[in-house]
């Protein structure tokens, strides 16, 4: 029996349930590619290199070209007055901001890791109402029993096939936004150390 006819023997509730896949798959491959690290840091070493000159134009105008996460914190910070006296609390405002833009869509594979069991089983009950139905009609017939039985658990089968990967990606996802993080953050921690150098030498 080919994957054809078993999709169509679960009847219509298999429908959302590859949904729930080519959600996870898709949400995989658009996470990867928006949390490639050079979408995260690009020019980690020369941005540093202008910071620790303290050249804070030239930084400004290198960041405002980049178009990774880091240089748009360090050109949105630069940009803000305010971060000449609170170099810090300022980096900290846009960081945050970036950094939802990293866990953005990676909890929705986790989602379908809980919804697509659940659509399984309602099939399966869907299913199992079917069949006693039939049963009772054909006088009690055994055979419409056992034959049917096994058609109503296919969508639980596949429910649970689609929800074990949505929930590897789902983990595998928030590990990769997690270390993203991290090496932000550690990048923007020197970033404020040198600019709060610059502020204390002007004192």
């Amino acid at each position: 029996m080919d994957i054809f006819t078993i999709f169509t023997k679960g009847g219509i509730v298999m429908y959302p349930i590859l949904l729930c896949s080519v959600v996870s798959v898709a949400i995989l491959l658009e996470r990867l590619f928006a949390l490639r690290k050079s979408r995260i840091i690009a020019n980690r070493d020369l941005l540093m290199h202008l910071a620790e000159k303290h050249s804070w134009d030239e930084l400004r105008e290198t960041a405002k070209r980049g178009s990774d996460l880091f240089s748009r914190v360090i050109y949105m910070t630069l940009s803000d007055p305010s971060s000449e006296s609170e170099p810090e609390k300022i980096t900290e405002i846009y960081a945050k901001k970036v950094t939802e833009e990293i866990y953005s869509h990676t909890s929705i594979p986790g989602v379908m890791a809980t919804l697509s069991p659940l659509l399984g089983l309602l099939g399966t009950v869907l299913g199992m109402i079917r069949i006693f139905n039939k049963f009772t009609e054909a006088g009690g017939n055994p055979m419409i029993l056992a034959g049917g039985i096994w058609e109503a658990l296919i969508t639980t089968a596949a429910g649970l096939t689609v929800a074990i990967p949505s929930l590897i990606i789902y983990r595998y996802l928030t590990y990769i936004a997690e270390k993203s993080v991290g090496e932000l953050e550690f990048s923007l921690e020197k970033f404020v150390i040198f600019r709060g150098v610059k502020e204390n030498g002007n004192k």
